[in-house]
């Protein structure tokens, strides 16, 4: 057997739960990124939250790092890096002194405190500590525990983020022209497809959380009427809004299929009486063009999904709708909806191989073994270009919303291959002069 062999790994009609999914080495290089890296990715956005990480020197300059080039300098992430001492006698004093300090000097509107692995091992009480001294401070405190060693990726981060967010919030009057936008994790919403739609129809945005809001903003986030979910990672923070102030929600993510897209846009004209569908004819005709010509060409393409912004069975299955072929799916998790996608690949007749995500190294054999004609994701494009396999990577189509997103995705994967040859040829007049840099385009 070859050291990395694919057999080693389940294939789509094998998965049943997450711990059907095996990697492809017990040592998985480089690795997903833990919940911390979720939590600096939300709260990040938000320039009058201070955020406290507390834990070892690697992790709160982790954050840090992240945070102050995310916000070029002006983050409000702070650190409270532990000692032996405080591994073994606790830190709880510490942390109290820490926020003291913030509260009286910053005066914030409201201050996150991150746990992070080795005090949670240890047993510290974050949340019995919050409570001990929210009434001593002014600034709202929100506890967010990070448990990478629960974990296999950032997500339960940025979930959990979001959801500790509710807990600013106050009930107020409802606006029956406004909406919040959750689970946006991307500048410039006002210019998607959704968006303008709403917009016209002279809906107002209330908050977009968290790329474009403020605490003081979320305090009045229960005022609309309807929130609309652009992200899985929002839907926690969806359903608790709708159990604490009965805002229901339309889960309008990175869809792909007409039909799913069209029952989005369906479900939001119900709950605020407007049209919308009526004015995406022109839309979803180009979508139908675009799909015909692209099976034309894609027909029995292979490919393999490595790691986009978007939902690897939804995107698979789109991939399959279009003719192509799954040899290999990398996956971080198995997530809700997931089931539905999974199954619309068989119903292709196709059995792909499962993995672990974030495991790059093995995957060298792995392509020399399968010879896709495409890899989604990102990878070092001299890896892929010397096996001539076309490279697809779909982060600016996660800007959009709507029919733009498959539109856009098509339009991607097309020009993909039209430039290959000419790609091709970059690639090793750059690895004549010693090769890239960073390894990504």
């Amino acid at each position: 057997m070859k050291q990395f062999d694919l057999d080693r790994l389940s294939r789509l009609n094998d998965i049943k739960e997450n711990d059907d999914i095996k990697a492809l080495s017990h040592a998985i290089f480089p690795g997903t990124h833990c919940p911390l890296f979720g939590v600096a990715m939300i709260a990040s956005f938000i320039e009058d939250l201070v955020v406290v990480v507390a834990g070892t020197q690697e992790c709160t300059y982790y954050a840090k790092d992240f945070a102050y080039q995310r916000q070029y300098g002006k983050d409000n992430f702070y650190s409270v890096v532990t000692n032996k001492h405080d591994i073994t006698f606790g830190c709880e004093d510490k942390i109290k002194e820490v926020i003291f300090e913030i509260d009286r000097t910053i005066n914030p509107k409201a201050i996150m405190l991150v746990s992070t692995c080795v005090l949670e091992l240890i047993g510290e009480d974050f949340v019995g500590l919050k409570e001990s001294i929210q009434d001593e401070v002014n600034a709202k405190l929100l506890v967010v525990p990070t448990e990478h060693f629960k974990c296999n990726s950032h997500i339960p981060g940025m979930e959990r983020s979001l959801e500790q967010l509710v807990t600013v919030m106050e009930k107020c009057d409802i606006d029956n022209n406004s909406i919040n936008i959750l689970g946006h994790r991307q500048h410039g919403i006002e210019n998607t497809e959704l968006m303008k739609l709403l917009i016209d129809e002279g809906i107002h945005i209330n908050s977009v959380i968290p790329s474009k809001t403020t605490i003081e903003e979320l305090r009045f986030a229960p005022r609309a009427k309807l929130n609309i979910v652009t992200d899985f990672v929002a839907l926690p923070m969806a359903k608790k809004m709708e159990d604490i102030f009965n805002i229901p929600y339309v889960y309008f993510d990175k869809h792909l299929s007409i039909d799913r897209i069209r029952n989005s846009y369906k479900k939001i004209e119900e709950f605020l009486n407007i049209k919308l569908l009526s004015k995406l004819n022109e839309k979803e005709a180009e979508l139908n063009s675009l799909m015909e010509e692209a099976r034309k060409i894609l027909k029995g393409k292979t490919f393999i999904y490595g790691n986009t912004p978007m939902m690897a069975f939804e995107i698979s299955s789109f991939l399959c709708d279009l003719g192509m072929e799954p040899i290999l799916v990398q996956v971080r998790d198995l997530y809700e909806n997931d089931s539905i996608y999974m199954e619309e690949i068989k119903r292709h007749g196709h059995n792909p191989y499962i993995s672990r995500i974030a495991n790059i190294a093995p995957m060298q054999s792995i392509y020399d073994q399968c010879k896709p004609n495409f890899y989604l994701g990102h990878e070092n494009p001299m890896n892929l270009a010397k096996r001539n396999i076309i490279q697809i990577t779909l982060d600016e189509v996660t800007k959009k919303l709507g029919y733009e997103i498959p539109i856009d995705s098509i339009k991607k994967i097309l020009l993909s291959l039209e430039q290959h040859e000419e790609m091709k040829d970059k690639m090793k007049k750059m690895a004549a002069k010693g090769g890239m840099k960073h390894g990504l385009l």
